[in-house]
């Protein structure tokens, strides 16, 4: 049985050096995924971000890291790459195949699944 994409909520911990050359550690938690995007899927930009993406700016949904999964990195026309917050889009179209809970299925997104594939 396959899992479907998924945005959990698993605690991770991220281990870093302070100034004092001390190890630390913290333990995070993602937020909850707060749209209805997923990758391929069309979004209309509803504010401006620079001159490159203007309001109103039809674009494509690249990825979403499942650690930040209100952070979405899209691309323009002109093939230019950036990082949206959810709040600064709107949905147009929905591209991505959805399984039953709206949820991508590995095999409906084959892209996920490259480095399966033989050389």
């Amino acid at each position: 049985m396959t899992d479907a994409i998924k945005f959990d909520r698993k605690p991770y911990t991220i281990a870093y050096t302070d100034q004092d050359g001390k190890q630390q550690s913290i333990r995070r938690i993602p937020p909850p995924k707060l749209h209805s995007a997923m990758p391929t899927d069309k979004v209309e930009l509803t504010k401006k971000l620079n001159d490159d993406f203007q309001e109103g700016d039809e674009l494509t949904v690249k990825a979403i890291n499942p650690r930040h999964a209100n952070v979405l990195k899209v691309e323009n026309s002109k093939g230019q790459m950036a990082f949206i917050s959810h709040y600064d889009m709107k949905l147009k179209d929905k591209l991505a195949p959805r399984g039953e809970n709206g949820e991508i299925t590995p095999e409906q997104f084959p892209e996920r699944n490259q480095y399966l594939l033989w050389p």
